[in-house]
């Protein structure tokens, strides 16, 4: 039984992260306490619970075998959709909102899919603007017009 060196470089490395932030921040910040949390507080959690994760998966990472699995192809049609739905979405947030410009982006990138159907993107589409607009419009107040029809 081979010990997967991947995860164990990975853990090694978390460890090795997680440590130098959280005693950098517990050096150089005040930390204070659960009650009365300082600057140095979160990042010194932050730092010591990965750590701990990374020490996790180093320990897994010697009792696991590893099997070698073949990466798919690269296919270039997905990859062109995402990148001109964020393209499209930069260009359009300002001038057409966001309820246009979600559907847009969901009609643009599901089009990257071998298994395309209008029907099922329109769907999804005008259900993730609604969420999109519910969360940040309505929930987190920020300034992103439903619709705004100025070019």
């Amino acid at each position: 039984m081979k010990p997967d060196i991947r995860d164990l470089i990975a853990g090694i490395l978390m460890i090795s992260v997680g440590l130098f932030v959280a005693l950098y921040a517990s050096n150089h910040y005040q930390v204070g306490s659960a009650t009365r949390m300082g600057p140095g507080y979160f990042p010194t959690l932050l730092g010591y619970i990965l750590a701990a994760l990374g020490l996790v998966i180093a320990l897994l990472s010697l009792r696991k075998t590893v099997h070698v699995v073949q990466p798919p192809p690269f296919t270039w049609r997905p990859f062109v959709a995402v990148m001109a739905a964020v393209a499209l979405f930069a260009l359009l947030i300002t001038r057409i909102g966001l309820i246009p410009t979600t559907i847009l982006m969901v009609m643009v990138t599901a089009s990257g899919s071998n298994s395309f159907q209008l029907r099922r993107a329109v769907l999804l589409g005008v259900s993730l603007s609604v969420i999109a607009w519910l969360i940040f419009s309505l929930g987190l107040q920020m300034t992103l017009p439903a619709f705004a029809w100025g070019f």
